[in-house]
């Protein structure tokens, strides 16, 4: 580690506390969350997406002869996610002495530290929108209930949930609480107490959304009559919904729920649930009319199924997809997300080139690795002190998450 004279620069500690800082504010990203591709990292570059495969399941065969149609070719389901790099700057007077840890603790690592990781969070939250098997609309406890009641009924492990903060303000204004969970600082960030088998959390990047009147009374003789893959995009789907009124928005994060179409379990079977299909950008009906973009959804047989018919037959094409809407009340709901162990996934790189600079990394802390560098400018003598985290994240397993809407 190079010492300039009279500036002692400690870096493999700050590094440290900004990791430190980062976790405290990033259990979106890692409460829960596996690495599922950390072996298929190499030589990917950042910045770009990439597709990753999940091995998925089979379907058991209720038969004591062996047949040749027992044999199940195991499945591959992709991924697509975004290798994304993140950086956050600072500047100092490379002639002063920066010797005081405490002071960088409170000055710079805790600031800097949230600032980078907030980033993360919000793209993060942002791309996961529609990445879901269903929702439920309501208010008090009762769709955050029926949410992990539902996952707790398709899903093998631990249930985690995120709250808008006014959720929760909703809730103790009706006299409601969670019940309160002892945890560690560092760990207990944000962390609200447990519900119906889930952890809460508080997460303020979550959406909001205003449903008028006007637009649930429309919604009331709605139909999606038409559905189709986006002509540039085969991750989005375009609904055509009929029906409306003119003069209506469709908002964003709108849950959209088509009669007749049932969300999936993880291992591809159909559920008694109402398959959601979020709405990905606000729209304006022109005419009786609008084109929603929502994410594509699988219906291929097997475990990759998402959707099914109600009566648990496939649908052969996606412009099968079609059907009377199920709107929901007017009123301004606040979001939530419950999912099931493992279906986000989260790294950071371990590993980053910087060339030129004076270079640490933290150790990982809870799943998170910052990367620090610096760079002297002899000229006009400062010190420019980079923190960087390069990071892999998203939903991996919509079938295991649930979105709910508390009004």
């Amino acid at each position: 580690m190079a010492i300039a004279s009279n500036n002692t620069f400690v870096t493999n500690k700050l590094a440290t506390l900004v990791a430190v800082r980062a976790a405290e504010a990033a259990p979106y990203l890692t409460v829960g969350s596996k690495a599922y591709f950390k072996n298929q990292l190499a030589d990917k570059n950042n910045g770009q997406e990439y597709d990753f495969i999940i091995r998925d399941v089979g379907g058991a065969v209720n038969r004591l002869a062996y047949q040749d149609g027992d044999k199940i070719a195991l499945s591959e389901r992709k991924v697509t996610l975004s290798l994304d790099p993140w950086h956050i700057m600072i500047n100092t007077n490379a002639i002063e002495k920066v010797t005081d840890v405490e002071d960088w603790e409170d000055e710079i690592a805790r600031p800097n530290g949230i600032a980078l990781i907030q980033k993360v969070v919000k793209k993060t939250i942002e791309n996961d929108l529609g990445k879901v098997g269903t929702a439920f609309v309501g208010s008090g406890f009762a769709p955050l209930s029926q949410a992990s009641g539902h996952l707790a009924s398709v899903v093998d492990g631990d249930l985690y949930s995120f709250v808008d903060p006014n959720v929760e303000a909703i809730l103790t204004s009706n006299g409601q609480q969670f019940v309160p969970v002892d945890a560690p600082d560092m760990y207990s960030k944000g962390l609200l107490g447990r519900f119906h088998g889930s952890e809460y959390r508080s997460q303020r990047f979550l959406p909001v959304v205003n449903v008028s009147s006007s637009l649930a009374t429309s919604m009331a003789s709605a139909k999606v009559s038409a559905a189709a893959v986006d002509g540039t995009d085969s991750k989005i789907w375009n609904l055509t919904v009929s029906g409306l009124t003119a003069g209506q928005t469709i908002p964003k994060a709108y849950p959209l729920f088509i009669e007749g179409v049932k969300a999936c379990d993880t291992v591809g079977d159909p559920t008694s649930m109402d398959q959601v299909f979020v709405v990905l950008e606000s729209v304006a009906v022109t005419g009786a009319t609008a084109q929603v973009k929502v994410r594509a959804k699988d219906i291929t047989l097997g475990g990759t199924r998402e959707i099914a018919k109600e009566d648990g037959t496939s649908f052969a094409a996606v412009s099968a997809v079609t059907g009377n809407v199920i709107g929901i009340e007017a009123g301004k709901y606040f979001c939530g997300i419950t999912r099931g162990e493992g279906a986000e996934e989260f790294e950071s790189l371990d590993k980053l080139d910087a060339a030129g600079a004076e270079y640490e990394k933290s150790p990982n802390v809870a799943g998170l690795t910052v990367h620090q560098n610096r760079l002297v400018d002899l000229r006009a003598m400062t010190n420019d002190t980079r923190w960087d985290i390069v990071t892999l994240a998203g939903t991996v397993e919509p079938r295991a998450v649930a979105m709910f809407y508390v009004k």
